[in-house]
This record gives structure tokens, sequence and C-alpha cells, in this order.
């Protein structure tokens, strides 16, 4: 069997592995439905794949056989950080792996009542049209995703188009204050997890939930 180099590059992989992954056209986050700016996410993450063939080469059929098929889907920044290298069974899956960074942490007997504070400032501003500094408070955005994914995956919203107008005009919002500075994104999505850097979780990037480990085991 012919192998490659088997230490994973991003980049590397992205190139090795792009004519497996199809297109999908849109320009809101499939998970959120925030605008994605241009960002795209991989399904399966191009890590799995790079897992998957252990260094040696693999043929299309073989890929899709194990993973089905793979797709390349709009997502914006905050929601490709949340999954990682989580390949999940399904999008509401994906959106539960997103969700559970945001979602109150039973460790913390407070933060059930900062996450509740955060939907406090929407409905003042929104009441009283305040600046859009309330976005830099990780509660508000907290509540705006938590209220996005989960509303999606309960069934609550049938699709994007049955957002309540108060959280289609907060996601816009959040998303000019969002792209207002560079590299805003991925360090709110830090705050919004209570994290100080990704990298205290590789977990998150390279084994979440140990579903690697567990397809290894097979």
């Amino acid at each position: 069997m012919v192998r490659i180099q088997g230490k994973y590059n991003r980049r590397d992989a992205e190139q090795r592995f792009s004519c497996v992954y199809e297109a999908v056209s849109g320009d809101r986050c499939i998970y959120c439905g925030m605008p994605n700016n241009g960002k795209f996410d991989h399904q399966p993450p191009v890590y799995a794949l790079h897992r998957f063939s252990a260094g040696a080469l693999v043929t299309k059929r073989q890929i899709r056989e194990q993973f089905g098929t793979c797709q390349l889907v709009p997502c914006c920044t905050i929601c490709n950080m949340g999954l990682g290298a989580y390949i999940g069974c399904d999008i509401n899956d994906r959106r539960r792996e997103i969700a559970d960074w945001f979602l109150p942490d039973n460790r913390y007997p407070g933060d059930k009542l900062i996450l509740v504070m955060g939907y406090g400032p929407i409905k003042l501003h929104f009441k009283y049209r305040q600046t859009q500094s309330i976005y830099s408070f990780p509660a508000v955005g907290r509540a705006i995703y938590i209220s996005a994914l989960t509303g999606l995956m309960k069934d609550r919203y049938k699709s994007f188009d049955d957002f309540p107008d108060w959280l289609i005009e907060a996601q816009r919002e959040l998303n000019q204050w969002l792209h207002a500075a560079p590299k805003r994104s991925g360090q709110h999505f830090l705050e919004m997890a209570r994290l100080e850097s990704y990298r205290l979780v590789p977990s998150a990037r390279s084994d979440p939930r140990g579903q690697f480990s567990n397809m290894d085991a097979n």
C-alpha cells in the first residue's frame, strides 16, 4: 500500500481531499442562520479523512463508503470553531455540539444567571435602539446562538424564515459587530465559550467526544 507523509497539515489535507467535497451554495450558516461571509465547513472534517487514510492513499469510493457524501457547507466562523473536528450523525447533532459550548455550565452556579442576563440587553436594545455595544457582552452572543441553534434542533423553527423578528435583527447586528474588527469572531467565540485559548481543549479539534478513539478501536 502506498503511504504518504502522516503528519497533519490542514492546508495540505484540504488540497489533497478537495476533489471529494461537493460545494453547497448559500450565504447563511447552515447550522445557525448567521451570514457565513464566504466561510465554509467541511463535513466530514478534513481531519477525519486524514485520520481515516492513516497515511495511505485512499479512493473516493472508500471515503464515501465510510462517511457518505462529503460536503462543503456554508458556515459562520463561530459555528466552525464550535464544531472543531466533530463529525456528528446529522445536522442537529452538529448543532447540539456547537450549542454545548454556550449553554449554562453546571460547574459554575452563577453561569445560568449570566446567560439569563444576556437576554436583558437584547430586549432593551430593540426597545430603545441602543448602540451595538451590547454585542461585546459574551452572554448576548450566547443567547443569540442558543436561541437559533436549539430552536432549529427542537423544531421550534422549521427554517431560518421562521425566526422571530428580534432574532433576525440580532443576528444581523451581531454579524456587523463581529466583522467590524479583525479576528473578532474567533476571539468572541473563546469569550462566549469561557475559554482562554482554543489550545486548552485540544480534543475539541483533534478528538471531540472521543469519536476517533472509538473509531480506531473498531
